[in-house]
């Protein structure tokens, strides 16, 4: 038997407490709380099991890196070490027991050789996510579309982090647009007569496309009316994808009262919870995190020629979070892929898609005139800035490219890129 007093980690201290067996300690002799040692034994070695990677969770090339040129960038210890150091369970009075009683299994693998173990703080090639992902992705555009439990299943865990304690969304996710503050809006027009009906009408006919006439977007499917904005009038105009010689008419929007966005850029200050070796989904919790990072670029990822299930993923995810959060946030931050992400865009859900009959004076919009809400209608989330539309033609179209000087780099992949430390995105001198 082992008591709560010999064990050292809160977390197997609470492990033993929550049995509520009472009896006399093999190592201190004293009556309290206890667990048989083969009970508290397998525990650890389940959580080494869950929460440590080993050679089946790392790729060729880093198990190369380490056992043949030496790297020391992913520690490597043999299970005593792991247990006695990693866990710091080397000063329990049971150590040697528990190092005596661990199975063959975690000391050799299944060639005959000696077992290793690696550190993984979530950056090892094969993240756990990346493959849930893969899996998502195909099982929307091939499997489940719709009433699909795995799917939302694995959107739940990947959006987890997002919570506070409170239940609300984490603050440093949730950007906040104030009426003052501009969004922008455009539409390419054929003639005179469209081009004055945007002018005369701005808040119908640069509101959102009727259900009737939406297309599949990249957050929204056929048929879903959804408006999409963004940050920056240059950025509005790239969005609509017009080319040279094309005429535009852009306006600028401002919020009624303010707008709470889900802002995907910030994905990566999310924190993970304080967990420790002990603790179920500490590894997990690692991958994610790691994961939140990198989800904002698979979501911008540029629509291939002739794919049309690329948008299914996004739109999956633009449903989900509206379900999960649309009574806290009025839609979506995203990067412009058509500016290379350095522009950003704004969806907002449809509820929350409204724009005002009246227009907001650019004096009131600035806030020197402070009213509640002086445009009607609750549901009216946005207006029209007086004197704010523009009229454009598209004289050329900017292309930028990543240039390399041999074929082969053209075609390397991104997990290659990062293995030889190449910027993904930088532009090598072509002269």
């Amino acid at each position: 038997m082992i008591c709560s007093t010999c064990v050292n980690p809160q977390p197997l201290k609470d492990f033993i407490n929550r049995k509520e067996l009472f009896g006399t300690c093999s190592y201190c002799n004293k009556v309290g709380q206890v667990v048989e040692r083969h009970v508290l034994f397998d525990h650890i070695l389940q959580l080494v099991d869950k929460n440590v990677a080993t050679e089946e969770d790392l790729t060729h090339f880093e198990l190369g890196l380490i056992h043949d040129c030496g790297s020391g960038e992913i520690a490597v210890q043999e299970i005593d070490i792991v247990l006695a150091d990693w866990l710091e369970l080397g000063d329990d009075p049971y150590f040697d027991d528990l190092n005596a009683y661990v199975p063959e299994r975690y000391l050799r693998n299944h060639a005959g050789d000696e077992r290793h173990y690696y550190s993984d703080d979530g950056a090892l090639e094969q993240n756990i996510y990346d493959e849930k992902w893969s899996q998502f992705v195909d099982g929307v555009r091939h499997s489940h579309r719709f009433f699909n439990p795995k799917a939302e299943g694995f959107l739940d865990s990947v959006f987890s982090l997002l919570f506070a304690d409170s239940g609300k969304l984490k603050h440093e996710v949730v950007r906040t647009i104030s009426r003052g503050q501009m969004l922008y809006r455009a539409r390419t027009v054929q003639s005179y007569a469209m081009a004055k009906k945007i002018a005369d009408s701005p808040h119908a006919e640069l509101g959102p496309t009727p259900k009737d006439k939406a297309g599949s977007q990249r957050m929204t499917p056929s048929g879903i009316a959804a408006l999409y904005c963004s940050l920056e009038r240059k950025t509005c105009l790239s969005e609509i994808r017009s080319i040279t010689g094309d005429e535009v008419v852009s306006v600028a929007l401002t919020p009624t009262t303010q707008l709470k966005l889900l802002d995907l850029t910030k994905l990566g200050l999310v924190e993970s919870p304080k967990l420790t070796y002990f603790d179920d989904g500490y590894r997990d919790s690692l991958h994610l995190k790691t994961f939140l990072k990198s989800l904002v670029k698979k979501m911008s990822k540029p629509k291939g020629r002739n794919d049309e299930l690329s948008y299914l993923s996004t739109q999956v995810v633009f449903e989900h979070l509206q379900h999960k959060f649309g009574t806290q946030v009025d839609g979506l931050v995203f990067p412009s892929v058509q500016t290379g992400e350095v522009g950003t865009n704004v969806v907002l859900f449809p509820e929350a898609s409204v724009i005002s009959v009246k227009q907001c004076d650019p004096f009131d919009a600035m806030g020197v005139v402070f009213m509640e809400n002086p445009f009607g209608e609750p549901d009216e989330k946005l207006a029209v800035v007086k004197d704010s539309l523009r009229f454009h033609r598209i004289k050329a179209i900017k292309t930028t490219a990543v240039t390399y000087r041999e074929l082969l780099d053209l075609y390397i992949s991104d997990e290659v890129r990062n293995r030889l430390g190449f910027d993904i995105d930088q532009e090598v001198d072509d002269s």
